[in-house]
């Protein structure tokens, strides 16, 4: 039988017995039978946002759900097993372990850390923990099943001088489309199309120069924020000028145009022009030579045979 779009009785019955979990009582069948000759997509759509559905929790966040509690060296962190992208690599203590001996070896007590685009908050309680109660570290994350479990692991370790920003880090205040794959997720402009913004999962976006507490000096900044890195720097550029902290950023230029409407190698000339050497850290944390050439980095991308980099970019003197 082809199909017309059209709900038919029997699709009644289904959407009762796998959406709500259960068959219609007699005295309630009558009435929802009576839509048969209805839009399927409409009707169905009207199930999914029951009150009866809702509370099935079907559609709960992964985040919410079964979290796993890990000890990684001084603090713990929550993640979620089924996470492939973070939980599970930060689960088995191996998740991005050359960054990691960057922040060992950079970060002291009373220090400030800028962490953009913090996910679950692995790098923020790396940094919480090393810099201690006298520093300071600011975790950006718009994802909000990523800031719950941020905010959970701050509040297991006590770690009071975290704050969390569930907002998204841009150039300027407005909103962003957030589009998400498991821990991992991108931001966009909102669409021009009015009806695919209505659709759009939107994010608050703001400039951190806007939310970094007066006086308060940022030593280290990480920016990881799946090619949207340029537009997070700068909305900090002040920040930047001011306080000349050492920089750690992902690097994905195939994903940067797309995202941040630059190149690669554009970002790599906005760094380098406000007087950073930028070496590329290899694989046992320790960095290639600082370079100032552009060329030389893009080789060491090149060479490197990955979507993605890291890079330490230091104030030249």
């Amino acid at each position: 039988m082809p199909y017309t779009g059209i709900a038919a009785q029997d699709d009644i019955f289904s959407c009762f017995r796998l959406l709500l979990g259960r068959h219609p009582h007699s005295e309630e069948w009558e009435g929802h039978a009576g839509r048969a000759g209805e839009q399927l997509d409409g009707l169905v759509a009207g199930y999914l946002r029951s009150l009866e559905f809702a509370n099935r929790g079907l559609l709960k966040s992964p985040a919410l759900t079964n979290p796993a509690q890990v000890q990684i060296g001084e603090f713990s962190i929550y993640v979620m097993p089924d996470d492939l992208d973070v939980g599970r690599h930060v689960q088995s203590n191996n998740y991005e372990p050359d960054v990691t001996l960057v922040f060992q070896r950079l970060l002291r007590p009373g220090m400030g850390v800028l962490d953009v685009g913090a996910n679950i908050g692995y790098f923020s309680m790396l940094s919480a923990s090393l810099v201690g109660p006298s520093g300071f570290v600011l975790a950006v994350e718009p994802n909000p099943e990523n800031a719950r479990m941020l905010e959970a692991s701050r509040r297991l370790n006590g770690y009071e001088h975290v704050t969390i920003a569930q907002v998204a880090a841009g150039r300027s205040t407005g909103l962003l489309a957030l589009h998400v794959a498991q821990s991992n997720g991108t931001t966009s402009d909102p669409s021009l199309n009015l009806e695919a913004l209505l659709a759009a999962r939107t994010v608050p976006c703001i400039a951190i120069d806007h939310l970094i507490p007066a006086g308060q000096r940022i030593n280290l900044i990480k920016v990881d924020v799946e090619g949207a890195e340029y537009n997070a720097l700068l909305g900090c550029s002040d920040l930047i000028a001011r306080d000349r902290p050492v920089i750690i950023s992902e690097f994905s230029p195939d994903m940067m145009p797309g995202i941040s409407g630059v190149s690669g190698e554009e970002y790599l000339h906005w760094i380098l022009a406000r007087g950073y050497d930028i070496g590329v850290i290899r694989p046992d944390g320790t960095t290639l030579p600082p370079a100032r050439e552009v060329d030389v980095i893009m080789a060491q991308y090149q060479a490197r045979g990955r979507d993605h980099i890291d890079l330490l970019a230091t104030p030249t003197p």
